[in-house]
Formats: structure tokens, sequence, C-alpha cells
């Protein structure tokens, strides 16, 4: 005789529904997951049908079927299954369509964030617990959460295609990038939003992309982030020579794979507001002969003082980069910037800077050892508030116990010319050492 076939579908309805455990455990299945259960479903349901159909013909025939009596045929008798099944692949259907949008955004976009901290020990111990000579805050004698930030990215794939990024950042690093905003208000508003832009590439020639927003600075040779950076506390050059980000217009635009041009119409320096109503113009050209060097040339010019157009402030800036080996690097940046207080030509201030680094590592990069040496002018107090010239060396030891967790052992001994450097809590002295062990934890999507 032939099996019962409502227990034989109910069966297969109890099988099926624990072969996708967010039917009834309330997980999420994969998008994969979901359509690979679809279509069991389907092939069961027309299975059953057919037997179904096939039970009716024998029936009608004379043949015996046997079946739960529920005062219908055996054709009825497996109607409800059939219907709850169809329910249930329905359900099915209808959650796919509900998370392709979500599962196709995290598709297309790229999560990566990282955990920054470090303890530092200045042998100066000045009295507030703040090291000198930083342009973002380091403090002294403290464990320190540096930093903690979150990316969205969805990068461009090609001629007529849009992207973005928004990044955000939380903790005194985030803090004090901010702490230079010239419009009163403006840091607590933007200070936890470190990037945020827009992208779309224009199809002319090989893709000319422009971003719209808010984006860290193109000058310079270092980054906000410090797992970036060859050494942990950023340099000299990056706290008093250099802006911190723009917000406005970049456009990028690369005629071969050894040139690449950059055009920057932004509000000024570290502006999420306009202080005045005019703009500031960047200009870059990187050159990439070869896998080996590439040199930088950026420029950055425009009116920086609140409410005046004029005169403007410039920087220039250079930045060189060398591969000796694939175990030894060099960089090398130089900044000469001017400004003037009044349209006057006495009134004009003017700072430079040279940074030159140099980084030893083993051949699976776990390990490496980085030097760097930087000289300073602040010729006029202009940027550090003293009429100073500070020099400073970093020795940084970093350790990648795996590839997403970076420590780093460094040493600094800032010097200058000047008693500039706070001593405990009353007394000023040319120099300080300071000690410090920097942690980095990073995670994204596809990394380990």
């Amino acid at each position: 005789m032939k099996t019962n076939l409502y227990v034989e579908m109910g069966a297969c309805f109890l099988a099926l529904c624990f072969a996708l455990p967010g039917t009834v455990f309330g997980q999420t299945p994969t998008n994969e997951e979901l359509l690979i259960t679809i279509k069991k479903l389907e092939a069961r349901i027309a299975e059953l049908e057919a037997k179904a159909a096939k039970g009716s013909e024998g029936t009608a025939s004379g043949g015996a079927v046997e079946t739960t009596a529920v005062g219908r045929s055996g054709a009825g008798t497996v109607e409800p299954t059939t219907v709850e099944l169809k329910k249930e692949l329905d359900e099915i259907k209808k959650k796919e369509a509900d998370t392709a949008p979500i599962l196709d955004f995290f598709k297309q976009t790229q999560v990566t964030g990282y955990v920054d901290g470090y303890f530092g020990y200045d042998t100066n111990r000045p009295q507030n617990q703040v090291v000198g000579l930083r342009g973002v805050t380091t403090n002294h004698d403290s464990f320190q959460l540096n930093a903690a930030k979150l990316s969205f990215n969805k990068p461009t794939s090609g001629l007529n295609t849009l992207g973005y990024r928004f990044d955000l950042a939380y903790g005194p690093l985030a803090d004090s990038f901010h702490s230079y905003e010239p419009v009163a208000g403006q840091q607590g508003i933007i200070k936890n939003i470190l990037q945020a832009y827009m992208s779309y590439v224009v199809p002319i020639g090989k893709g000319l992309t422009v971003d719209v927003g808010k984006f860290t600075t193109f000058v310079g040779a270092e980054v906000f982030d410090t797992v970036d950076n060859w050494n942990y506390q950023q340099s000299i050059l990056f706290g008093y020579a250099q802006p911190y980000y723009h917000t406005g217009l970049r456009t990028l635009y690369s005629p071969s794979e050894k040139v690449g041009l950059g055009f920057y119409l932004v509000n000024g320096w570290n502006n999420s507001f306009d202080n005045n109503t005019g703009k500031s113009l960047g200009f870059s050209l990187t050159l990439t002969p070869n896998s080996r060097f590439q040199i930088i040339q950026n420029y950055l010019g425009g009116p920086e003082r609140n409410q005046i157009n004029d005169p403007w402030r410039h920087l220039f800036d250079t930045v060189v980069n060398t591969t000796i080996s694939k175990n030894v690097a060099l960089k090398f940046n130089y900044d000469y910037g001017f400004d003037n207080f009044s349209p006057a030509v006495s009134n004009k201030v003017s700072w430079q800077g040279v940074l030159g680094a140099i980084r030893f590592s083993t051949s699976s990069q776990r390990i490496a050892f980085t030097p760097r040496f930087e000289y300073f002018t602040d010729n006029n107090a202009y940027t550090t508030g003293v009429r100073q010239a500070v020099k400073e060396i970093t020795l940084t030891n970093e350790y990648r116990i795996k590839p997403n967790l970076s420590t780093k052992l460094e040493y600094r001994y800032d010097f200058s010319n000047q008693k500039y450097f706070p001593k405990r809590s009353d007394e000023l002295v040319k120099d300080q050492n300071v000690f410090l062990v920097g942690i980095v934890y990073s995670f994204g999507f596809g990394k380990e």
C-alpha cells in the first residue's frame, strides 16, 4: 500500500523547517541559504502535488489509496499540507525580498574600524599631564583611549559610478583634531565626524573622481590614524605646519599610472563652516616614475582670517617616498608656509620644517624599526606660540602580534633653543623625553 501522503508531507515540512533555522529559531539566514531553501520547497511541493494527483486518479479508477479520513477524498486530505508549504514558501520569498537591500548594502560597503590606546610617560612630569609640542593631545602618566573609529566606505567602481565614505571617530584624538575650528560652536558638532563625503566618477577620459563633503587633508606625509603611520606620535609638521581637514570639493584625475592630479576648492584650514566669504584653492601633483620612487607636490592657498578675504595664507608641501628594498623604505616631508596679519608686507609671518624617516622591516612586515628626525622653525611665534627652532628624534619599534593587532614601543626626544616644555608645575625647560606604548586593534569585514 502507498504511504500516507499527509504524514509524509508533514514530515517533509518539519524537515525543511529544521533545514531553515531562521524560520524556527529566529536566526537570520544568508541570501544564498534562502535561495537554496526556496528551490527545495518548490521542488517538494511539485513532487507532492504530483503524488496527490496520482492518488486522485487511482481512487477514481477504483484503486485503493490509504488516507486519513477527514470527511473528504484522499486528494482533499493532502490539500491542507500543500497549502502550508506554499504559505511557508511565500513567507521565505518575502523575507528574501525584504533582506535583499540590506544584504546588497553590506556587500557593496566596506565596514572597518579600530580601537587605539596608549600609555605615555613624560620625564618632565608636567602638572597638567599634557605633553608639550603635540598638535593632537598626548597625555602623561595615564592609560589612555586615544581613538575609536568606525568607517563605512563604498568605493567607486568605474566610470559614471557613485560611492561614499563616512568615518565616525571618538576619543581625545578626535577632540583635539577638531580643536582648531575657527567658528565658535562648530567643534562640538563636527568632532565625531572625521570624514563624510560622496564620490562620483565623471566619464571624462579615464575617469575624473569628484568628492564633495568633509575629508582629511591632502597635505603632508602622516595621517590621523596612528596605525597607518610609521611612528605612533605624529610629527611637528603634522601638528604645527599643516591643516588637518577640509570641507568642500575635491577632484582627482590620473592621466596615467605614473601621474596623478588633484584640485581642491575648500572652506580653508579645519573649517566645517567657513569663517569668511573667500575660499581656499589647492593643487596636487603626484609623480610615480617607478615602483620604488614617488614625489608629491602640494599647494594650498586662501584667506584664513575671520571675516576678511585678504591677505591669503600659503603653504607649499613636498612629500617623497622611496623604497630601497623590500625591507627598507624612506620618507621625506618639507613644508614652507607664510601668512600676513594685514596686507602690509611688514606683517608677514612664516614657518618651515623638514622631516626624514627610515623604516627597517622584516620580510613578513610583522616587525619594523623607524627612526624619525625633524627640524622646525617658527621665527614669528605664529604656530607654536614661541619664537624658536625646535627639533625632535623619535625611535619606534612596531610589532604586529597579528596582522590586525599593532603594538608600538616608542621613545621621543624634543629639544628647542628656547625654554618651551613644561616641567612639573612652574618651570619651562628646553627639552623633554617621552616614553610611550601604543596598541591598535583593527577590524573589518573580510579581515582576521
